[in-house]
């Protein structure tokens, strides 16, 4: 191969398996750092000072600091970061990192419902774009999704999954040419395998430990039942309702958040931490449950035999959900609607009779997370990777949610404001 056949080979596969494995280290970094301070502040702090738990006034406490930690954010270049209700974006730069990081990190540490996607990709754009820049060609721009793709497969923990979320991102922004598929997806592809290699090791190496996203035991589901497909068809309305009822509300906080933000992040921690202590007041369940992403508490809800602690958690989570969008908080919106829809199938199994628990909870996944991002697909593929152990007839009430949950975000999408964007 000459030298003009080995630059572009490079540029398609070297570099970005390079920038993958740099943007899968920083974001493993990143995530280990926040699971090391909600430890610290969560579970470390109050056993030192000798509480009892968590109290009350802990809850509400942290979630006053998230607030002060975002607005202090909010005053530094790059004001935080984009707004979760603005969706993906992938045009952080190295000197939007920093405050984009601390609003996320203040966010997530302290107990807002939202996910870590966000300042995953802003730092995999972030490298690419500091490589970009100092490439300065045209081909190398690709570098930029490459590593927000493998910064982002840290969480999502599949690269499959991650593939087709950024992709759906890029087809939903812009129609491409016929050339961009092989020119972008290659890169991407090169940047995620290399990525992965941080999490899952090589030779004697075991990889980086980063917590896995995981549904438990939902039991064995080979065959497709008609029941399950009549209720999942419910678990999907609801579920998908319950997200775009808190992504509505958030939009609507939104605005008037932006009369008095600082004020609004303070109003909207002491909320959510409130809504964390009545709900573990009423119910038994951990603040654990309404408070963060729901990354870490979703086998909880395969555990829970309560379907009406699962209701209230469903419910009080989505209105959690919603504040933390609408006040100011930063951070993702797939995780909490990914604990909201299998919350929702979960207490559906509970109350429909003949119903099972894995083609329920993966309907309520997939619907949830359309509903979230409008990209069925990926949302098909993170509920199977969920819930495919039980047994491959979970894929049809996935599809039937996916189905659902994108109908519906059309649906909001035709009826919302103008003003207001998703």
């Amino acid at each position: 191969m000459d030298a003009h056949g080995r630059r572009p080979l490079a540029t398609l596969v070297g570099l970005p398996a390079v920038v993958g494995v740099a943007a899968a280290l920083c974001a493993t970094l990143f995530t280990s750092l926040v699971h090391g301070a909600e430890q610290l502040f969560w579970t470390w702090l109050p056993g030192a000072l000798g509480l009892d738990g968590v109290p009350w006034w802990w809850v509400l406490l942290l979630l006053l600091l998230g607030g002060v930690g975002v607005h202090l954010a909010s005053r530094l270049p790059g004001h935080g970061g984009h707004h979760p209700l603005d969706g993906f974006a992938f045009d952080i730069t190295g000197r939007e990192l920093p405050s984009t990081l601390l609003a996320a990190a203040s966010s997530l540490v302290f107990g807002a419902v939202l996910g870590p996607e966000a300042p995953l990709i802003a730092i995999g754009t972030s490298i690419g774009f500091a490589v970009h820049h100092r490439l300065g060609t045209e081909a190398s721009k690709v570098l930029v999704m490459a590593a927000a793709a493998a910064a982002l497969g840290v969480v999502l923990g599949n690269p499959v999954v991650t593939m087709l979320l950024v992709l759906e991102a890029m087809f939903l922004a812009a129609r491409p040419r016929p050339e961009q598929p092989v020119l972008q997806m290659v890169p991407i592809l090169a940047a995620l395998g290399a990525g992965y290699v941080v999490r899952i090791g090589i030779a004697d190496w075991p990889g980086v430990h980063v917590p896995e996203l995981s549904m438990g035991d939902l039991g064995s589901y080979p065959d497709l039942h008609v029941v399950d497909l009549v209720a999942g068809a419910v678990v999907a309305l609801v579920a998908g309702g319950l997200v775009l009822a808190a992504m509505r509300l958030g939009g609507v906080a939104r605005k008037a958040a932006a009369r008095g933000p600082f004020v609004a992040l303070l109003a909207g921690g002491l909320t959510v931490g409130l809504l964390a202590v009545l709900v573990r007041a009423t119910t038994g369940a951990d603040v654990d449950t309404v408070l963060f992403s729901g990354q870490q508490a979703l086998s909880t809800v395969t555990t829970t035999t309560a379907a009406g602690t699962l209701v209230v958690v469903a419910v009080v989570k989505s209105a959690a959900y919603s504040v933390s969008l609408g006040t100011g908080f930063h951070g993702g919106t797939i995780f909490p609607s990914v604990f909201v829809g299998a919350a929702a199938g979960a207490a559906a199994a509970l109350l429909i009779p003949g119903t099972a628990l894995a083609p329920l909870v993966a309907c309520g996944i997939a619907a949830a997370v359309a509903a979230a991002a409008g990209m069925p697909v990926t949302a098909l593929v993170l509920a199977l990777l969920l819930c495919v152990t039980a047994g491959p007839a979970v894929t049809v009430p996935a599809i039937l949610g996916a189905l659902v949950g994108t109908l519906l975000k059309g649906l909001f999408n035709t009826r919302r404001p103008a003003t207001v964007e998703p």
